[in-house]
């Protein structure tokens, strides 16, 4: 029986429940689980994930695949989508545009793809999104953070969404980098600061949140510093010296955030180094992080939630050998949202085809249930609704948490 067109989801809020079932998780090479009694006659039907899962930022992307493997294992062993098994389809983009767009472009060619999560990189996003949204195929991001992907380069005076296939399960950076500001300056008394960015799409967007905020709390940028990889790192603490600043914020990710804060300190700029989601990692701190370096994360730490304790404890007992993350919980929530919304694309007649793709797209947009990190539905430009800050602070060599940013 064919696939027909049909419209989903958008005519009112679609509820939906991701229930987190833990029994059948698979081991921790996994990459769907066995649904024993389930009926799969249809065939499989493919989760893509694009993300970093080798190199520098490999712990990242890893916990993001291991996350969705949990997920994914759970909606076949909970026969989630009636007539077919799921699998997992992990694409390495190597946190390098190039590579991304080549692998969303590799997974958007297979007729068995109902959707892609990731990247984390925004610089990949930004790669990615044109590829995905010219195959109508639905892409939710756990970890891209940039405004612009959403909202477009103005954002704020002018928001335009490019693509109507990307979505993402965290705050963006409009949010992370002004709860920074507000927590240094008022918190923590600081309030002459150095910004330094790396000058990515993610570190770039991040530092600028960060500064336009900093001035409405009565702060100043005392310096600013775009420090693309390569970029002498005497240089950079050269000119932050100068300045005197009370703190540094760095917008970045962890493999260079934490060289810096060792090189400010060797270069007598002892003053505490913050960040955004980018550094909150343990490499930051084996990278040379300082005690009393700041971050902050999107959402609660998983393990503090109710509802995502079962995921904790499935993820332990899988045996991965990475720690979840800052992204894994997120990663969790939108594959179990895919998975809801292939339930219902595929409600009227039960068989995929590459045409229903776009009834993905509906239905995603039309997605209102409770995840792991809360409750989650998507606004007209894709955004998540929720908007949790975590920040945490480096204490005895390793991340802890100070408490949710105000």
């Amino acid at each position: 029986m064919g696939a027909r067109r049909r419209r989903v989801g958008t005519l009112g809020a679609v509820v939906a429940t991701l229930a987190l079932v833990v029994a059948g998780c698979g081991g921790a090479g996994g990459s769907s689980g066995d649904g024993g009694d389930c009926d799969t006659s249809r065939g499989t039907l493919v989760v893509g994930l694009v993300a970093p899962l080798s190199g520098e930022l490999a712990s990242v992307g890893l916990g993001m695949k291991n996350s969705a493997d949990v997920a994914i294992n759970q909606a076949n062993a909970r026969c989630a989508v009636p007539g077919y098994h799921l699998a997992v389809q992990s694409q390495d983009d190597r946190a390098d545009p190039a590579v991304g767009a080549s692998a969303a472009a590799t997974l958007a060619r297979d007729p068995s793809l109902i959707g892609v999560l990731g990247p984390f990189n925004s610089s990949v996003a930004q790669a990615v999104q044109p590829v995905l949204g010219e195959a109508n195929v639905v892409q939710v991001s756990p970890g891209s953070t940039a405004t612009s992907l959403t909202r477009g380069a103005n954002a704020v005076t002018a928001p335009l969404r490019q693509y109507q296939t990307f979505f993402r399960t965290v705050a963006t950076d409009a949010v992370q980098g002004p709860a920074a500001a507000t927590y240094l300056s008022r918190t923590e008394n600081k309030r002459r600061v150095a910004v330094v960015s790396d000058g990515k799409t993610y570190g770039d967007g991040i530092a600028e949140e960060f500064a336009k905020q900093l001035a409405t709390q009565g702060g100043q940028v005392v310096a600013r510093v775009r420090a693309p990889l390569g970029t002498p790192r005497a240089q950079v603490v050269s000119t932050v010296a100068a300045a005197r600043p009370d703190a540094v914020f760095y917008g970045g990710e962890y493999p260079e955030g934490g060289p810096l804060s060792a090189a400010l300190a060797a270069g007598g700029v002892s003053v505490p180094v913050m960040g955004g989601d980018g550094i909150v990692n343990p490499g930051y701190v084996t990278a040379g992080g300082r005690e009393g370096d700041l971050g902050t994360s999107v959402g609660p730490p998983p393990e503090t939630l109710p509802a995502a304790r079962e995921f904790v404890e499935a993820y332990r007992r899988a045996g991965y050998p990475e720690s979840i993350g800052s992204y894994g919980a997120f990663t969790f929530d939108a594959a179990n949202v895919l998975v809801d919304s292939a339930v219902r694309s595929l409600a009227e007649d039960g068989e995929w085809t590459p045409a229903l793709r776009p009834d993905m797209v509906r239905a995603v947009q039309g997605f209102h249930g409770d995840g792991i990190t809360g409750p989650l539905s998507f606004d007209r430009f894709g955004d998540v609704s929720t908007d949790a800050v975590t920040v945490y602070r480096v204490q005895q060599g390793r991340w802890a948490v100070v408490g949710p940013a105000d």
